[in-house]
C-alpha cells in the first residue's frame, strides 16, 4: 500500500494523485513509474497523464475505466526503490556557452563575482532531474541548479527567446524547445532538436530523466545546426 498518497477526484473523468507537499528530487522518478504502470494497465482507457513536481493528473475514459478501478489500482501500485544517480540513463545535451548566445553570462559573472568559465563549469558538471514538463510544449524543468549560480527570473521577460536557449531561474534550468517569450536568464544554447510538436511522444526529455550538459565550442555548435541570434 502507498499510504502517503492522496487521491482526489477533480472531475467526472479525472483524478489527481498527490505524492507529497514539498518538491523532492526523488518524486519525479516515482511519478514516472506510477504513470507508466497506469498506462500499461488501462491502455486506451487513459486519455492523458500529466505529471508535475508533486502530483499526477490522470484523465480517463469513463466508459472504459471507472474511478473505483483506478483508485484501487493506484493505491496498490508497488514501486521499486530507486537511487537517483544510478537508475536512470543520463541524457547528455551539447551546450554552447558564450555571450553571443547567452546574453546574461556577462551580468551573471559580475553579479555573482564568478568568472564566466566557472559559471560554465558549474552548470555543465551538475546532474539534473526532469521534474516537470510545462509552460510550453516540451519545456522541461530541470533541477537542481547549484546555489553558487542561482539567479532570479528577469524583471521584464523577453518577447522572444530563440529555440535552444539554455536558461536559469532560481534553482531550475531549462532548454527552450521552441522560439517563445520567456523570462529566464540565458547562458547558452543547445543546438539539437529536443521536441517535435508533430511527434511529442518522441521528446528527448521526460519526467524522471537525468540530464547533463556538455560544453562545446562554436564550430561544433554550428556543425550541429546551431544558429546565432542577432536580435535579443
Amino acid at each position: 500500500m502507498n499510504t502517503n498518497l492522496r487521491i482526489i477526484a477533480v472531475s467526472e473523468s479525472a483524478l489527481m494523485v498527490y505524492f507529497g507537499d514539498e518538491i523532492e528530487l526523488s518524486l519525479p522518478n516515482a511519478i514516472r513509474q506510477f504513470s507508466d504502470r497506469i498506462e500499461q494497465q488501462f491502455g486506451e482507457g487513459i486519455l492523458n497523464l500529466t505529471p508535475s513536481y508533486t502530483s499526477l493528473l490522470v484523465e480517463y475514459h469513463p466508459l472504459r475505466v471507472n474511478e473505483q478501478q483506478l483508485h484501487q489500482f493506484i493505491t496498490n501500485i508497488k514501486l521499486i526503490e530507486t537511487n537517483l544517480s544510478t537508475t536512470s540513463s543520463i541524457t547528455v545535451l551539447p551546450a554552447y556557452y558564450a555571450p553571443e548566445v547567452g546574453p546574461e553570462l556577462d551580468s551573471m559573472s559580475r553579479d555573482l563575482s564568478l568568472a564566466i568559465e566557472r559559471i560554465i563549469e558549474i552548470h555543465s558538471q551538475t546532474l539534473y532531474t526532469v521534474c516537470a514538463i510545462g509552460f510550453a510544449p516540451g519545456f522541461a524543468f530541470l533541477a537542481q541548479v547549484s546555489e553558487t549560480i542561482q539567479v532570479p527570473r528577469l524583471v521584464t521577460p523577453r518577447h522572444f527567446v530563440p529555440k535552444g536557449s539554455i536558461g536559469i531561474a532560481n534553482n531550475q534550468t531549462a532548454v527552450y524547445p521552441q522560439d517563445t517569450p520567456g523570462g529566464w536568464q540565458i547562458i547558452g544554447n543547445c543546438p539539437i532538436e529536443l521536441y517535435n510538436p508533430q511527434q511529442p511522444q518522441d521528446s528527448k526529455l521526460k519526467v524522471g530523466n537525468n540530464v547533463r550538459f556538455e560544453a562545446i565550442d562554436k564550430q561544433e555548435f554550428v556543425r550541429l545546426g546551431g544558429k546565432i541570434c542577432q536580435n535579443w
